[in-house]
């Protein structure tokens, strides 16, 4: 495999975090916005140091797990930033608190460093991709008019449940063709490009919000 397909990741989530500086130019911006620019910079950091380690056979999936559960406490509290219902936001300030305790257990305590955490994944992927559905639901039940186009709410969770429905089985099939190294080639390159297509979404949220002028 070629050793650029190992830092492909961390140049998108680097250009990314290049694009998602625009939240600090037009104003006001959310809260999460702003947010993101940090938690990118901290990803980009962590892939690099995944790709650097994949490169050179050492195992990544104790920080894979680690960077896993900050990403999914993250994405909760983004969702949690642009839906309105009190109840809903109570439910996810909890999840938020509970969760890294719980995927912790699973890490240190169930399952092994060295195997691939599916118990905590799954149950990330889980919370996230409801969170998102019930965005989607939320938006449906809006009586006024709303350009969807000009969310970024809508681009990110748009991202991230094409991305978790995705990864989720790939990840859960993986585990049944550790032997096939051709087919790991292939299944590497669909979770590459669902990634790449990750950073995209969060980038065309944060340039949805840019007013261009058109000048004669």
């Amino acid at each position: 495999m070629s050793p650029f397909l190992y830092f492909l990741i961390p140049i998108a989530a680097g250009i990314c975090f290049l694009f998602s500086l625009t939240s600090f130019l037009q104003r006001p911006a959310p809260l999460y916005l702003r947010l993101f620019s940090i938690y990118l910079i901290v990803d980009c950091t962590v892939e690099l140091l995944a790709g650097y380690q994949a490169l050179h056979f050492i195992n990544n999936l104790l920080l894979s797990s680690l960077s896993s559960v900050v990403s999914f406490c993250f994405y909760l509290y983004v969702i949690r930033g642009f839906i309105h219902r009190p109840k809903a936001k109570r439910v996810l300030l909890y999840l938020i608190l509970i969760l890294p305790a719980v995927l912790a257990i699973n890490i240190f305590l169930q399952q092994k460093f060295s195997v691939f955490q599916s118990m905590a994944y799954s149950l990330g992927c889980l919370f996230v991709v409801g969170a998102c559905i019930y965005y989607f639901w939320e938006l449906f039940q809006h009586t006024y008019y709303v350009k969807l186009t000009s969310q970024p709410a809508f681009w990110i969770c748009s991202g991230l449940l094409i991305y978790y429905v995705v990864t989720f089985p790939t990840y859960a099939f993986i585990n049944f063709v550790t032997r096939d190294l051709q087919m790991i080639k292939v299944l590497a390159i669909i979770l590459d490009s669902v990634n790449i297509l990750l950073y995209l979404s969060f980038t065309i949220a944060f340039l949805c919000r840019l007013k261009i002028r058109n000048t004669m």
